[in-house]
């Protein structure tokens, strides 16, 4: 968050300097960013162009998780505000209680769901949608983020214009994971305004 300093001058004629806080929405920008991908994906698929389907699948499954971890810290600066640091950095909880050993940076599961307990007193249930299919999501990113290269055995193919078998990732990041990836995102948004109570925003549809 940046602050523009501002030039204000009183009702009796005094020049004053202030300071405002302002950021840009990243989670909106991602948001939209994901979905056009996910088009993108999509239509590639059906023009045969494997190698734009998965480019589009990778870049929609990046950008899908990176706008709700851009959204849910937000929702943790608004509820935690000094405290923030110290909960994203893993020296204390959701609710303020400091860990006699730091117990490690919160994982963007863990911060959707403390958050939004913290803020409504209400629970995700990890064992049910949409958090199942965000803890896939989460997966598939980390796969991304965090790849190996080990090679594995290939996989039949299951798309109409690629015969035979193909590499285990092009198995995977595909315009049906592209889609889901949008469909998680957007669910967990909306669970998210259910469970708190709070008014959803206008750009999440």
């Amino acid at each position: 968050m940046a602050t523009e300093e501002k030039h204000v001058t009183t009702s009796i004629g005094i020049k004053v300097s202030v300071s405002v806080a302002v950021r840009t929405a990243i989670e909106r920008i991602l948001y939209g960013l994901a979905q056009q991908h996910t088009a993108d994906a999509e239509m590639a698929c059906k023009s045969g162009k494997r190698n734009d389907e998965l480019n589009d699948a990778i870049r929609t499954i990046i950008l899908a998780t990176a706008c709700l971890e851009a959204f849910i810290n937000q929702e943790a600066i608004q509820v935690l505000d000094q405290d923030f640091d110290a909960y994203d950095k893993g020296f204390i909880d959701a609710w303020g209680k400091t860990y006699r050993k730091r117990r490690g940076y919160p994982t963007l599961e863990d911060k959707w769901f403390e958050i939004t307990n913290r803020i409504s007193n209400k629970q995700f249930n990890k064992g049910e949608e949409p958090f199942q299919s965000f803890h896939k999501l989460v997966e598939l990113r980390n796969e991304i983020l965090h790849y190996k290269g080990i090679p594995a055995a290939p996989v039949p193919s299951t798309c109409h214009h690629v015969p035979g078998v193909i590499p285990p990732e092009r198995a995977k990041f595909t315009a049906k994971a592209a889609k889901a990836a949008v469909e998680s995102m957007r669910a967990m948004l909306e669970k998210f305004h259910i469970l708190t109570g709070k008014q959803k925003q206008a750009w999440i549809k």
